[in-house]
């Protein structure tokens, strides 16, 4: 009994830093969500630095011996568990990112993070003239740097390993080629027959429709589908992201095009499906390793899920037609249900960014 109180007693030390550097993980976080909203361009300096302080101090924490200490005393306590009971899960996986960190100094994820900071906000200005050449040493500085952070991990077989493996747990260049590799014969023969057939009209969707009831409806469509507005909200944004600063704070943005119906639609619908999913994690497990999604891959799965498979069904659009008809009566009340169904299918937008994990 002294054992396992002795036990259970470190446990709940454990997950108090472990809650100390995820609520620093998180102040980062609300920092970068801001700068990505509404931060004025003059704050951009001073936002690569304080994003800079906050990352350094969390990794700090992250990687003190103090912590790796009770996770070593915790190793017998968590094998004596059932292995996917949460305590178990949790001992089991802080030590897998403990030995992950210790090896990243501190000093490259302040400089990776300032460096992230300054590329965004230089991102922000070249977007707009597609001024590929203002972004050349950026992109340059983000290649060196990620080659830096893989250095850590050597030896590996592929230089892009070490960054997959933090996405998808067990996979590698070579373990992704062969997927890609089986994905591809399946859908080639199916892209190409798709593409054999005669392009359906998607001009009802490039027609000049009003940003803000864009807006408006793409969040009504969102809540329906189970995005709960009491633990999230949507904003706009450059480039559409999911970021969970804790259960109760899962927030999602988007962009609206005047001439472009489903780039607000869409967008927002991938960034609920990531922000759902996350919305569905227990707030028990706040605050740990666990209180997050399982894998970048898993991520993707239901983003993808509600944006291509529901939101481009007939059922889906059987639902909510009548009410876009309404809203943009002008454009879309003499444009027939099949009509607007097959420019949905047809639509491909671009790509969106990934839910901000860690």
């Amino acid at each position: 009994m002294r054992n396992r109180r002795s036990a259970e007693q470190i446990l709940v030390e454990l997950k108090q830093r472990l809650r100390e550097i995820s609520d620093l993980n998180a102040a980062d976080d609300v920092l970068y969500w801001d700068q990505a909203t509404y931060m004025p361009e003059g704050g951009a300096g001073a936002r690569g630095r304080q994003r800079a302080m906050l990352c350094r101090l969390a990794h700090e924490r992250a990687v003190a011996p103090a912590l790796g200490r009770l996770i070593d005393a915790l190793a017998h306590h968590g094998e004596s568990l059932p292995y996917d009971s949460d305590d178990a899960s949790l001992i089991r996986i802080a030590r897998r990112e403990y030995q992950k960190k210790i090896k990243i100094p501190p000093d490259h994820v302040a400089r990776a993070t300032a460096h992230s900071s300054a590329s965004y906000d230089a991102w922000t200005r070249a977007r707009p003239a597609s001024d590929f050449v203002t972004m050349v040493p950026y992109l340059e500085r983000t290649l060196d740097l990620s080659r830096e952070y893989s250095s850590y991990f050597a030896p590996y077989k592929h230089v892009a390993d070490p960054h997959i493996d933090d996405a998808d747990e067990g996979m590698t260049a070579a373990s992704t080629r062969k997927l890609f590799a089986e994905l591809k014969g399946q859908l080639v023969p199916m892209v190409r027959a798709i593409c054999e057939q005669p392009a359906p009209d998607d001009s009802t969707l490039r027609q000049t429709f009003a940003n803000a009831a864009q807006f408006d409806f793409a969040l009504h469509v969102a809540e329906c589908l189970g995005y709960d507005l009491k633990r999230g909200r949507l904003d706009l944004t450059h480039h559409p992201f999911s970021t969970r600063f804790s259960a109760g704070d899962v927030r999602i943005t988007t962009r609206v095009s005047e001439n472009d119906l489903g780039d607000a639609l869409f967008s927002t619908l991938h960034e609920a499906g990531h922000a759902m999913y996350e919305q569905g994690i227990s707030a028990m497990l706040d605050g740990t390793p666990l209180g997050q999604g399982v894998s970048a891959g898993v991520h993707e799965s239901q983003s993808r899920l509600w944006e291509n498979v529901v939101a481009r069904s007939r059922g889906f659009w059987e639902h909510f037609y009548p009410l876009l008809q309404r809203i943009f009566a002008e454009q879309l009340s003499s444009v027939p249900l099949a009509t607007f169904h097959r420019a949905v299918k047809r639509w491909h937008g671009r790509s969106f960014a990934p839910t901000q994990t860690r």
